[in-house]
Protein backbone atom coordinates (compact mmCIF):
# COMPACT_ATOMS: atom_id res chain seq x y z
CA UNK A 1 0.00 0.00 0.00
CA UNK A 2 2.97 2.28 0.84
CA UNK A 3 4.44 2.30 -2.38
CA UNK A 4 1.16 3.20 -4.86
CA UNK A 5 1.22 6.45 -6.51
CA UNK A 6 -1.72 8.72 -5.67
CA UNK A 7 -3.66 7.77 -8.48
CA UNK A 8 -4.13 4.63 -7.82
CA UNK A 9 -4.94 4.82 -4.11
CA UNK A 10 -7.71 7.47 -5.46
CA UNK A 11 -8.76 4.64 -7.70
CA UNK A 12 -8.76 2.14 -4.93
CA UNK A 13 -10.81 4.53 -2.56
CA UNK A 14 -13.44 5.06 -5.20
CA UNK A 15 -14.12 1.15 -5.48
CA UNK A 16 -14.39 1.45 -1.76
CA UNK A 17 -16.87 3.57 -1.49
CA UNK A 18 -19.06 2.11 -4.37
CA UNK A 19 -18.92 -1.09 -2.68
CA UNK A 20 -19.31 0.34 0.80
CA UNK A 21 -22.41 2.26 -1.13
CA UNK A 22 -24.08 -0.95 -2.44
CA UNK A 23 -23.44 -2.45 1.30
CA UNK A 24 -25.35 0.64 2.68
CA UNK A 25 -28.14 -0.29 0.36
CA UNK A 26 -28.84 -3.92 0.53
CA UNK A 27 -28.73 -2.95 4.36
CA UNK A 28 -31.72 -0.54 4.19
CA UNK A 29 -33.43 -2.85 1.91
CA UNK A 30 -32.76 -5.46 4.15
CA UNK A 31 -34.05 -3.56 7.21
CA UNK A 32 -37.21 -2.06 5.84
CA UNK A 33 -38.40 -5.46 5.22
CA UNK A 34 -37.85 -6.31 8.32
CA UNK A 35 -39.29 -3.12 9.93
CA UNK A 36 -42.43 -4.35 7.75
CA UNK A 37 -42.93 -7.74 9.26
CA UNK A 38 -42.48 -6.10 13.00
CA UNK A 39 -44.95 -3.31 12.36
CA UNK A 40 -47.33 -5.86 11.22
CA UNK A 41 -47.28 -7.88 14.04
CA UNK A 42 -46.82 -4.68 16.84
CA UNK A 43 -50.37 -3.58 14.49
CA UNK A 44 -51.68 -7.00 15.52
CA UNK A 45 -51.01 -6.79 18.73
CA UNK A 46 -52.13 -3.47 19.13
CA UNK A 47 -55.28 -3.81 17.98
CA UNK A 48 -55.99 -7.05 19.89
CA UNK A 49 -54.92 -5.42 22.80
CA UNK A 50 -57.28 -2.55 22.22
CA UNK A 51 -59.72 -4.65 21.92
CA UNK A 52 -59.15 -6.60 25.29
CA UNK A 53 -58.74 -3.46 27.01
CA UNK A 54 -62.17 -2.38 25.66
CA UNK A 55 -64.32 -5.44 26.42
CA UNK A 56 -62.81 -5.44 29.71
CA UNK A 57 -63.68 -1.61 30.91
CA UNK A 58 -66.90 -2.34 29.45
CA UNK A 59 -67.72 -4.90 31.79
CA UNK A 60 -66.12 -3.36 34.58
CA UNK A 61 -68.54 -0.37 33.50
CA UNK A 62 -71.75 -2.66 33.60
CA UNK A 63 -70.65 -4.14 37.30
CA UNK A 64 -69.90 -0.69 38.80
CA UNK A 65 -73.95 0.48 37.60
CA UNK A 66 -74.74 -3.48 39.58
CA UNK A 67 -72.97 -2.61 42.07
CA UNK A 68 -74.83 0.64 42.81
CA UNK A 69 -77.88 -1.32 42.85
CA UNK A 70 -77.22 -3.55 45.35
CA UNK A 71 -75.75 -0.89 47.40
CA UNK A 72 -79.37 0.75 47.65
CA UNK A 73 -80.30 -3.06 48.77
CA UNK A 74 -77.57 -2.53 51.85
CA UNK A 75 -79.39 0.46 52.40
CA UNK A 76 -82.72 -1.51 52.53
CA UNK A 77 -84.14 0.67 49.94
CA UNK A 78 -85.48 -3.13 47.69
CA UNK A 79 -84.99 -6.41 48.56
CA UNK A 80 -82.15 -8.62 47.09
CA UNK A 81 -84.81 -10.15 44.53
CA UNK A 82 -85.79 -6.47 43.47
CA UNK A 83 -82.34 -5.77 43.65
CA UNK A 84 -81.48 -8.66 41.37
CA UNK A 85 -84.37 -7.74 38.70
CA UNK A 86 -83.37 -4.13 38.37
CA UNK A 87 -79.29 -5.09 37.83
CA UNK A 88 -80.97 -7.49 34.92
CA UNK A 89 -83.12 -5.10 33.29
CA UNK A 90 -80.05 -2.24 33.42
CA UNK A 91 -77.78 -5.15 31.75
CA UNK A 92 -80.77 -5.80 29.23
CA UNK A 93 -80.91 -2.29 27.62
CA UNK A 94 -76.82 -1.87 28.49
CA UNK A 95 -75.17 -1.10 25.17
CA UNK A 96 -71.94 0.15 23.84
CA UNK A 97 -70.20 0.43 20.49
CA UNK A 98 -71.55 -0.69 17.30
CA UNK A 99 -74.31 -3.24 18.97
CA UNK A 100 -72.27 -4.00 21.67
CA UNK A 101 -74.36 -5.79 24.54
CA UNK A 102 -73.93 -7.88 28.04
CA UNK A 103 -75.30 -11.07 28.77
CA UNK A 104 -75.56 -12.46 32.42
CA UNK A 105 -75.20 -16.26 34.03
CA UNK A 106 -75.33 -17.34 37.42
CA UNK A 107 -72.55 -19.69 38.85
CA UNK A 108 -74.69 -22.91 37.98
CA UNK A 109 -75.05 -21.44 33.86
CA UNK A 110 -78.51 -20.54 34.16
CA UNK A 111 -78.76 -17.45 31.99
CA UNK A 112 -80.28 -14.30 32.96
CA UNK A 113 -79.43 -11.64 30.95
CA UNK A 114 -79.32 -12.13 27.70
CA UNK A 115 -80.97 -9.41 25.19
CA UNK A 116 -84.31 -10.46 26.06
CA UNK A 117 -84.92 -13.80 23.97
CA UNK A 118 -85.87 -16.93 24.92
CA UNK A 119 -82.46 -18.19 26.29
CA UNK A 120 -83.05 -16.10 29.36
CA UNK A 121 -84.28 -18.23 32.10
CA UNK A 122 -82.41 -21.82 30.12
CA UNK A 123 -79.09 -23.34 31.88
CA UNK A 124 -76.58 -23.41 28.80
CA UNK A 125 -73.37 -24.55 30.85
CA UNK A 126 -73.26 -27.50 28.71
CA UNK A 127 -73.30 -24.87 25.56
CA UNK A 128 -70.71 -25.75 22.75
CA UNK A 129 -69.67 -24.29 19.86
CA UNK A 130 -68.86 -25.57 16.28
CA UNK A 131 -65.16 -27.17 17.32
CA UNK A 132 -67.30 -28.90 20.05
CA UNK A 133 -65.56 -26.43 22.91
CA UNK A 134 -67.85 -25.93 26.24
CA UNK A 135 -67.31 -22.69 25.68
CA UNK A 136 -70.00 -20.97 28.47
CA UNK A 137 -68.24 -23.06 31.24
CA UNK A 138 -64.77 -21.47 30.06
CA UNK A 139 -66.67 -18.37 30.41
CA UNK A 140 -67.95 -18.56 33.91
CA UNK A 141 -64.61 -20.66 34.66
CA UNK A 142 -62.60 -17.60 33.91
CA UNK A 143 -65.49 -14.79 34.60
CA UNK A 144 -64.83 -16.50 38.45
CA UNK A 145 -61.00 -15.62 38.47
CA UNK A 146 -59.90 -12.18 40.83
CA UNK A 147 -59.96 -10.35 37.56
CA UNK A 148 -61.61 -11.85 35.57
CA UNK A 149 -60.87 -13.51 32.17
CA UNK A 150 -60.44 -13.84 27.97
CA UNK A 151 -62.17 -16.80 26.06
CA UNK A 152 -62.04 -17.62 22.29
CA UNK A 153 -64.70 -19.55 20.68
CA UNK A 154 -66.26 -20.29 17.14
CA UNK A 155 -69.64 -19.40 16.63
CA UNK A 156 -71.67 -17.92 13.29
CA UNK A 157 -72.65 -14.45 13.04
CA UNK A 158 -76.52 -13.30 12.62
CA UNK A 159 -77.72 -14.56 9.49
CA UNK A 160 -74.89 -16.98 9.03
CA UNK A 161 -73.76 -20.56 8.93
CA UNK A 162 -70.51 -20.47 8.68
CA UNK A 163 -68.76 -19.90 12.09
CA UNK A 164 -66.30 -17.26 12.65
CA UNK A 165 -63.53 -15.91 15.34
CA UNK A 166 -65.28 -14.52 18.65
CA UNK A 167 -63.30 -13.39 21.74
CA UNK A 168 -65.57 -12.67 25.40
CA UNK A 169 -64.69 -11.35 28.39
CA UNK A 170 -66.47 -12.33 31.40
CA UNK A 171 -65.75 -11.15 34.96
CA UNK A 172 -68.21 -12.26 38.25
CA UNK A 173 -70.66 -10.59 40.56
CA UNK A 174 -70.42 -12.03 43.76
CA UNK A 175 -72.83 -10.12 45.75
CA UNK A 176 -75.80 -11.58 42.96
CA UNK A 177 -73.04 -14.62 42.18
CA UNK A 178 -73.50 -14.29 38.32
CA UNK A 179 -70.98 -13.70 35.72
CA UNK A 180 -71.67 -10.77 33.72
CA UNK A 181 -69.95 -10.79 30.44
CA UNK A 182 -69.31 -9.00 26.71
CA UNK A 183 -67.42 -10.27 23.78
CA UNK A 184 -67.79 -9.82 19.30
CA UNK A 185 -66.35 -11.53 16.80
CA UNK A 186 -62.66 -10.63 16.23
CA UNK A 187 -62.21 -11.39 12.01
CA UNK A 188 -62.36 -7.43 11.30
CA UNK A 189 -58.38 -7.98 13.05
CA UNK A 190 -57.23 -9.86 9.74
CA UNK A 191 -58.98 -7.80 7.29
CA UNK A 192 -57.53 -4.15 9.06
CA UNK A 193 -53.82 -5.88 9.39
CA UNK A 194 -53.71 -6.77 5.74
CA UNK A 195 -54.81 -3.97 4.58
CA UNK A 196 -52.30 -2.06 6.55
CA UNK A 197 -49.73 -4.35 5.78
CA UNK A 198 -49.91 -3.88 1.76
CA UNK A 199 -49.96 -0.26 2.47
CA UNK A 200 -46.88 -0.62 4.58
CA UNK A 201 -45.30 -2.93 1.31
CA UNK A 202 -46.58 -0.12 -0.86
CA UNK A 203 -44.23 2.60 1.02
CA UNK A 204 -41.46 0.16 1.70
CA UNK A 205 -40.90 -0.40 -1.97
CA UNK A 206 -41.21 3.55 -2.89
CA UNK A 207 -38.61 3.71 0.16
CA UNK A 208 -36.38 1.48 -1.21
CA UNK A 209 -36.41 2.73 -4.75
CA UNK A 210 -35.46 6.00 -3.44
CA UNK A 211 -32.19 4.91 -1.12
CA UNK A 212 -31.65 2.74 -4.28
CA UNK A 213 -31.35 6.29 -7.14
CA UNK A 214 -29.69 7.76 -4.27
CA UNK A 215 -27.04 5.24 -4.30
CA UNK A 216 -26.57 5.18 -7.62
CA UNK A 217 -26.47 8.91 -7.99
CA UNK A 218 -23.67 9.19 -4.86
CA UNK A 219 -21.72 6.91 -6.52
CA UNK A 220 -21.29 9.00 -9.84
CA UNK A 221 -20.27 11.54 -7.87
CA UNK A 222 -17.68 10.19 -5.62
CA UNK A 223 -16.17 8.79 -8.86
CA UNK A 224 -15.89 12.16 -10.65
CA UNK A 225 -14.63 13.75 -7.67
CA UNK A 226 -11.96 11.09 -7.72
CA UNK A 227 -10.82 11.77 -11.07
CA UNK A 228 -10.83 15.33 -10.92
CA UNK A 229 -8.66 15.13 -7.53
CA UNK A 230 -6.29 12.27 -9.02
CA UNK A 231 -5.67 14.74 -11.87
CA UNK A 232 -4.70 17.52 -9.60
CA UNK A 233 -2.97 15.50 -6.80
CA UNK A 234 -0.72 14.00 -9.41
CA UNK A 235 0.36 17.81 -11.16
CA UNK A 236 0.60 19.13 -7.42
CA UNK A 237 3.12 16.27 -6.34
CA UNK A 238 4.78 17.03 -9.93
CA UNK A 239 5.76 20.73 -8.94
CA UNK A 240 6.55 19.62 -5.12
CA UNK A 241 9.09 16.69 -6.13
CA UNK A 242 11.08 19.13 -8.21
CA UNK A 243 11.12 21.87 -5.93
CA UNK A 244 12.90 19.41 -3.76
CA UNK A 245 15.06 18.15 -5.74
CA UNK A 246 16.17 21.53 -6.42
CA UNK A 247 16.98 22.46 -2.65
CA UNK A 248 18.80 18.69 -2.58
CA UNK A 249 21.25 19.72 -5.08
CA UNK A 250 22.22 23.17 -3.21
CA UNK A 251 20.13 25.62 -5.43
CA UNK A 252 17.77 28.11 -3.16
CA UNK A 253 17.38 30.30 -6.10
CA UNK A 254 14.04 28.41 -7.52
CA UNK A 255 10.76 28.88 -6.49
CA UNK A 256 7.25 27.16 -6.42
CA UNK A 257 4.54 28.32 -8.89
CA UNK A 258 2.43 30.56 -7.42
CA UNK A 259 -0.88 28.87 -8.33
CA UNK A 260 0.94 26.27 -5.71
CA UNK A 261 1.58 28.40 -3.00
CA UNK A 262 -1.74 30.58 -3.22
CA UNK A 263 -4.06 26.95 -2.54
CA UNK A 264 -5.78 26.47 0.63
CA UNK A 265 -5.67 22.79 0.64
CA UNK A 266 -2.39 20.81 2.56
CA UNK A 267 -0.47 21.36 -1.08
CA UNK A 268 -0.73 24.77 -0.49
CA UNK A 269 0.31 24.62 3.94
CA UNK A 270 2.95 22.21 2.19
CA UNK A 271 4.39 24.74 -0.20
CA UNK A 272 3.84 27.38 2.42
CA UNK A 273 6.34 25.27 4.55
CA UNK A 274 8.72 24.25 1.76
CA UNK A 275 9.38 28.07 1.41
CA UNK A 276 9.39 28.96 5.41
CA UNK A 277 12.08 25.91 5.43
CA UNK A 278 13.92 27.20 2.16
CA UNK A 279 14.33 30.94 3.92
CA UNK A 280 15.28 29.31 7.58
CA UNK A 281 17.95 27.46 5.79
CA UNK A 282 19.49 29.74 3.49
CA UNK A 283 19.58 32.43 6.66
CA UNK A 284 21.31 29.41 8.53
CA UNK A 285 24.21 28.94 6.09
CA UNK A 286 24.72 33.03 5.87
CA UNK A 287 25.00 32.92 9.48
CA UNK A 288 27.37 29.95 9.86
CA UNK A 289 29.53 31.25 6.89
CA UNK A 290 29.51 34.78 9.67
CA UNK A 291 30.24 33.07 12.81
CA UNK A 292 33.51 30.82 10.35
CA UNK A 293 35.31 34.20 9.73
CA UNK A 294 34.07 35.14 13.74
CA UNK A 295 36.14 32.00 14.52
CA UNK A 296 39.81 33.41 13.66
CA UNK A 297 39.38 36.11 16.11
CA UNK A 298 38.16 34.11 18.77
CA UNK A 299 41.17 31.40 18.17
CA UNK A 300 43.73 34.48 19.03
CA UNK A 301 41.75 35.74 22.13
CA UNK A 302 41.78 32.35 23.51
CA UNK A 303 45.84 32.39 23.09
CA UNK A 304 45.96 35.38 24.86
CA UNK A 305 43.60 34.64 28.02
CA UNK A 306 45.13 30.98 28.30
CA UNK A 307 49.04 32.94 28.74
CA UNK A 308 47.21 35.10 31.23
CA UNK A 309 45.58 31.84 33.30
CA UNK A 310 49.51 30.57 33.53
CA UNK A 311 50.34 33.23 35.73
CA UNK A 312 46.70 33.35 37.89
CA UNK A 313 47.79 29.73 38.61
CA UNK A 314 50.99 30.48 40.01
CA UNK A 315 49.24 33.19 42.39
CA UNK A 316 46.51 30.55 43.19
CA UNK A 317 49.35 27.80 44.88
CA UNK A 318 50.48 30.23 47.54
CA UNK A 319 46.75 30.73 48.54
CA UNK A 320 46.33 27.36 49.28
CA UNK A 321 49.29 27.06 51.58
CA UNK A 322 47.60 30.09 53.75
CA UNK A 323 44.11 28.07 53.31
CA UNK A 324 45.32 24.88 54.75
CA UNK A 325 46.92 26.53 57.67
CA UNK A 326 43.85 28.14 58.66
CA UNK A 327 41.33 24.79 58.73
CA UNK A 328 44.00 23.15 61.00
CA UNK A 329 43.17 25.62 63.38
CA UNK A 330 39.76 25.33 62.58
CA UNK A 331 39.58 21.80 62.67
CA UNK A 332 40.81 22.46 67.08
CA UNK A 333 37.94 24.51 67.47
CA UNK A 334 35.39 22.41 66.34
CA UNK A 335 36.39 19.21 68.78
CA UNK A 336 36.18 21.62 71.86
CA UNK A 337 32.58 22.67 70.81
CA UNK A 338 31.28 19.29 70.10
CA UNK A 339 32.53 17.98 73.63
CA UNK A 340 30.41 20.80 75.08
CA UNK A 341 27.34 19.71 72.62
CA UNK A 342 27.32 16.61 73.46
CA UNK A 343 26.82 17.35 77.42
CA UNK A 344 23.58 19.63 76.60
CA UNK A 345 22.11 16.76 74.19
CA UNK A 346 21.82 14.71 77.57
CA UNK A 347 20.19 17.13 79.77
CA UNK A 348 17.93 17.81 77.01
CA UNK A 349 16.88 13.59 76.37
CA UNK A 350 16.56 14.07 79.93
CA UNK A 351 14.26 16.83 79.96
CA UNK A 352 12.19 15.27 77.05
CA UNK A 353 11.92 11.57 78.93
CA UNK A 354 10.02 13.79 82.02
CA UNK A 355 8.45 15.72 80.18
CA UNK A 356 6.57 12.34 78.44
CA UNK A 357 6.08 10.87 81.59
CA UNK A 358 4.39 14.40 82.74
CA UNK A 359 2.17 14.13 79.61
CA UNK A 360 1.27 10.44 80.54
CA UNK A 361 0.06 11.56 84.12
CA UNK A 362 -1.70 14.41 82.78
CA UNK A 363 -3.50 12.66 79.96
CA UNK A 364 -4.77 9.90 83.11
CA UNK A 365 -5.78 13.04 85.09
CA UNK A 366 -7.82 14.05 82.37
CA UNK A 367 -9.55 10.44 81.25
CA UNK A 368 -10.21 10.44 85.53
CA UNK A 369 -12.27 13.40 85.01
CA UNK A 370 -13.64 12.69 82.25
CA UNK A 371 -14.96 9.30 83.49
CA UNK A 372 -16.57 10.95 87.01
CA UNK A 373 -18.06 13.90 85.14
CA UNK A 374 -20.16 11.63 82.54
CA UNK A 375 -21.10 9.35 85.92
CA UNK A 376 -22.22 12.61 87.70
CA UNK A 377 -24.56 13.26 84.45
CA UNK A 378 -25.44 9.82 84.87
CA UNK A 379 -26.26 10.20 88.18
CA UNK A 380 -27.85 13.22 87.93
CA UNK A 381 -30.36 12.09 85.42
CA UNK A 382 -31.09 9.28 86.93
CA UNK A 383 -31.92 10.87 89.87
CA UNK A 384 -34.32 13.41 87.95
CA UNK A 385 -36.05 10.30 86.52
CA UNK A 386 -36.67 8.69 90.20
CA UNK A 387 -38.27 12.27 91.27
CA UNK A 388 -39.98 12.24 87.74
CA UNK A 389 -41.66 8.72 88.20
CA UNK A 390 -42.02 9.19 92.27
CA UNK A 391 -44.05 12.47 91.61
CA UNK A 392 -46.40 11.06 89.10
CA UNK A 393 -46.68 7.86 91.02
CA UNK A 394 -47.84 9.62 93.94
CA UNK A 395 -49.70 12.41 91.65
CA UNK A 396 -51.98 8.59 90.87
CA UNK A 397 -51.80 7.73 94.54
CA UNK A 398 -53.44 10.95 95.76
CA UNK A 399 -56.33 11.16 93.37
CA UNK A 400 -56.85 7.36 93.67
CA UNK A 401 -56.94 8.31 97.85
CA UNK A 402 -59.86 10.55 96.92
CA UNK A 403 -62.28 6.98 96.81
CA UNK A 404 -62.38 8.24 100.52
CA UNK A 405 -64.71 10.81 100.08
CA UNK A 406 -66.56 8.67 98.15
CA UNK A 407 -67.07 6.51 101.29
CA UNK A 408 -67.57 9.55 103.11
CA UNK A 409 -70.83 10.78 101.22
CA UNK A 410 -71.96 7.24 101.02
CA UNK A 411 -72.02 6.71 104.65
CA UNK A 412 -74.28 9.91 104.91
CA UNK A 413 -76.49 8.29 102.71
CA UNK A 414 -76.76 5.14 104.48
CA UNK A 415 -77.31 6.96 107.39
CA UNK A 416 -79.65 8.87 106.35
CA UNK A 417 -81.50 5.37 105.04
CA UNK A 418 -81.46 4.19 108.18
CA UNK A 419 -83.21 7.27 109.92
CA UNK A 420 -85.92 6.63 107.23
CA UNK A 421 -85.87 2.84 108.46
CA UNK A 422 -86.23 3.43 111.80
CA UNK A 423 -89.43 5.76 111.14
CA UNK A 424 -90.56 2.98 108.86
CA UNK A 425 -90.18 0.14 111.45
CA UNK A 426 -91.78 2.85 114.20
CA UNK A 427 -94.81 3.31 112.04
CA UNK A 428 -94.85 -0.11 111.45
CA UNK A 429 -95.18 -1.12 115.66
CA UNK A 430 -97.78 1.47 116.31
CA UNK A 431 -100.29 0.43 113.21
CA UNK A 432 -99.31 -3.63 114.53
CA UNK A 433 -100.37 -2.25 118.15
CA UNK A 434 -103.64 -0.76 116.48
CA UNK A 435 -104.51 -4.48 114.73
CA UNK A 436 -103.89 -5.87 118.17
CA UNK A 437 -103.88 -9.54 117.76
CA UNK A 438 -103.68 -9.60 113.97
CA UNK A 439 -100.66 -7.33 113.83
CA UNK A 440 -99.15 -9.09 116.31
CA UNK A 441 -96.53 -10.75 113.56
CA UNK A 442 -96.23 -7.62 111.63
CA UNK A 443 -94.99 -5.94 115.05
CA UNK A 444 -91.74 -8.83 115.25
CA UNK A 445 -90.53 -7.86 111.54
CA UNK A 446 -91.42 -4.05 112.96
CA UNK A 447 -88.89 -4.74 115.53
CA UNK A 448 -86.53 -6.66 113.65
CA UNK A 449 -85.98 -3.70 111.25
CA UNK A 450 -85.51 -1.22 113.80
CA UNK A 451 -82.78 -3.46 115.43
CA UNK A 452 -81.56 -3.91 111.75
CA UNK A 453 -81.38 -0.18 111.35
CA UNK A 454 -79.33 0.22 114.78
CA UNK A 455 -76.92 -1.93 113.60
CA UNK A 456 -76.69 -0.45 109.96
CA UNK A 457 -76.32 2.95 111.86
CA UNK A 458 -73.47 1.41 114.64
CA UNK A 459 -71.55 0.04 110.94
CA UNK A 460 -71.50 3.29 109.24
CA UNK A 461 -71.01 5.17 112.44
CA UNK A 462 -67.38 2.91 112.85
CA UNK A 463 -66.70 3.11 109.01
CA UNK A 464 -67.23 7.24 109.16
CA UNK A 465 -64.24 6.64 111.58
CA UNK A 466 -62.16 4.64 110.02
CA UNK A 467 -62.44 7.06 107.32
CA UNK A 468 -61.59 10.17 108.70
CA UNK A 469 -58.51 7.85 109.83
CA UNK A 470 -57.18 7.16 106.63
CA UNK A 471 -57.92 10.78 105.06
CA UNK A 472 -55.45 11.86 107.85
CA UNK A 473 -52.95 9.28 106.91
CA UNK A 474 -53.13 10.30 103.30
CA UNK A 475 -52.92 13.78 104.03
CA UNK A 476 -49.94 13.19 106.06
CA UNK A 477 -48.59 10.93 103.79
CA UNK A 478 -48.99 13.84 100.81
CA UNK A 479 -47.14 16.05 102.61
CA UNK A 480 -43.88 14.18 103.69
CA UNK A 481 -43.82 12.72 100.20
CA UNK A 482 -43.72 16.76 98.97
CA UNK A 483 -41.31 17.10 101.43
CA UNK A 484 -38.68 14.42 100.17
CA UNK A 485 -39.46 15.40 96.64
CA UNK A 486 -38.65 18.66 97.21
CA UNK A 487 -35.44 17.63 99.32
CA UNK A 488 -34.58 15.46 96.11
CA UNK A 489 -35.93 17.96 93.20
CA UNK A 490 -33.78 20.56 95.48
CA UNK A 491 -31.07 20.22 97.03
CA UNK A 492 -29.90 16.08 95.86
CA UNK A 493 -30.14 17.82 92.11
CA UNK A 494 -28.16 21.16 93.26
CA UNK A 495 -25.82 18.81 94.63
CA UNK A 496 -25.21 16.80 91.16
CA UNK A 497 -24.74 20.01 89.27
CA UNK A 498 -21.94 21.61 92.04
CA UNK A 499 -20.23 17.84 91.46
CA UNK A 500 -20.56 18.51 88.16
CA UNK A 501 -18.94 21.92 87.71
CA UNK A 502 -16.32 21.00 90.25
CA UNK A 503 -15.72 17.70 87.65
CA UNK A 504 -15.70 20.04 84.90
CA UNK A 505 -13.40 22.86 86.18
CA UNK A 506 -11.21 19.70 87.29
CA UNK A 507 -11.09 18.42 83.89
CA UNK A 508 -10.16 22.14 82.40
CA UNK A 509 -7.06 22.08 84.99
CA UNK A 510 -6.02 18.76 83.52
CA UNK A 511 -6.58 19.83 79.88
CA UNK A 512 -4.45 22.83 81.00
CA UNK A 513 -1.73 21.01 82.83
CA UNK A 514 -1.66 18.64 79.26
CA UNK A 515 -1.09 21.28 77.77
CA UNK A 516 1.39 22.90 79.42
CA UNK A 517 3.90 19.93 79.70
CA UNK A 518 2.81 19.15 76.01
CA UNK A 519 4.49 22.58 75.08
CA UNK A 520 7.52 21.66 77.61
CA UNK A 521 7.87 18.32 75.78
CA UNK A 522 7.59 20.19 72.26
CA UNK A 523 10.22 22.59 73.47
CA UNK A 524 12.82 20.18 74.57
CA UNK A 525 12.34 18.25 71.78
CA UNK A 526 12.94 21.13 69.66
CA UNK A 527 16.17 21.77 71.74
CA UNK A 528 17.40 18.01 71.58
CA UNK A 529 16.95 18.69 67.65
CA UNK A 530 18.57 21.69 67.55
CA UNK A 531 21.30 19.93 69.34
CA UNK A 532 22.03 17.20 67.41
CA UNK A 533 21.76 19.22 64.44
CA UNK A 534 25.01 21.01 66.11
CA UNK A 535 26.80 18.12 66.77
CA UNK A 536 25.87 16.91 63.27
CA UNK A 537 27.27 20.45 61.95
CA UNK A 538 30.05 19.66 64.10
CA UNK A 539 30.97 16.84 62.39
CA UNK A 540 30.29 18.17 59.15
CA UNK A 541 32.58 21.21 59.85
CA UNK A 542 35.42 18.53 61.07
CA UNK A 543 35.60 16.66 58.40
CA UNK A 544 35.11 19.34 55.66
CA UNK A 545 38.16 20.86 57.82
CA UNK A 546 39.94 17.84 57.17
CA UNK A 547 38.99 17.30 53.29
CA UNK A 548 39.60 21.02 53.10
CA UNK A 549 43.13 20.78 53.77
CA UNK A 550 43.90 17.72 52.13
CA UNK A 551 42.09 19.53 49.18
CA UNK A 552 44.65 22.38 49.22
CA UNK A 553 47.10 19.69 49.19
CA UNK A 554 45.64 18.52 45.59
CA UNK A 555 45.32 21.93 44.81
CA UNK A 556 48.37 22.89 44.09
CA UNK A 557 48.96 19.45 42.12
CA UNK A 558 45.74 20.43 40.18
CA UNK A 559 47.42 23.37 39.20
CA UNK A 560 50.63 21.97 37.60
CA UNK A 561 47.32 19.86 35.63
CA UNK A 562 45.61 23.06 34.24
CA UNK A 563 49.15 24.66 32.91
CA UNK A 564 49.42 21.45 30.91
CA UNK A 565 45.84 21.54 30.26
CA UNK A 566 45.91 25.11 29.29
CA UNK A 567 48.21 24.37 26.57
CA UNK A 568 46.58 21.70 25.54
CA UNK A 569 44.11 23.81 24.92
CA UNK A 570 46.21 26.34 22.70
CA UNK A 571 46.71 23.49 20.15
CA UNK A 572 42.73 22.56 19.85
CA UNK A 573 42.17 25.86 19.63
CA UNK A 574 44.23 26.03 16.50
CA UNK A 575 42.31 23.03 15.11
CA UNK A 576 39.28 25.11 15.72
CA UNK A 577 40.61 26.89 13.27
CA UNK A 578 41.30 24.72 10.42
CA UNK A 579 37.94 22.68 10.80
CA UNK A 580 36.27 26.72 10.46
CA UNK A 581 38.04 27.09 7.40
CA UNK A 582 37.25 23.96 6.20
CA UNK A 583 33.40 24.61 6.88
CA UNK A 584 33.83 27.77 5.18
CA UNK A 585 34.85 25.82 1.66
CA UNK A 586 32.05 23.54 2.27
CA UNK A 587 28.94 25.95 2.37
CA UNK A 588 30.29 27.77 -0.90
CA UNK A 589 28.78 25.30 -2.69
CA UNK A 590 25.34 27.01 -1.78
CA UNK A 591 23.78 28.95 -4.30
CA UNK A 592 21.56 31.98 -1.92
Amino acid sequence: MKNLSVRVKMILLALITLVGTLAIVLLAETHISEMEMGSEMVLRASIESDYDENIKNQVDSAISLLNEVYEGYERGEYSLDKAKEMGASLLRDLRYGDGGYFWADTYEGVNVVLLGNTTEGTNRMDAKDTNGNSYMKDIISAGRNPDGGYVDYMFPKAGETEASPKRAYSKSFEPFEWVIGTGNYIDYINTTVADEAQAMKANARSAMNRIAGMGGALVVIVLAVCVYMAVELGRSFRHTLGYIGNITRGDFTQELPKQLQNRRDDFGILSENLENMKKQVSGLILEVKEQSSTIDEVVDSVKTNVLSLTGNIEDVSATTQELAAGMEETAASSDTVKSMANEIEGAAKNIATRSQEGAQQAADIHKRASEAQTTARKQREHVAEVHRSIREGLTKALEDAGVVKQIEVLSSSIMEITSQTNLLALNASIEAARAGDAGRGFAVVATEIGGLAEQSKEAVVKIQQVTEAVTASVERLSEDAGQLLEFVGGDVVASYDMFDKVVDAYNQDAKYIDMLIGDFSATSEELLASIDGVLSSMDGIATATNEGAKGTTDIAQKTIDVKAEADSVTAEVERCDETAKKLMEEIGVFKI
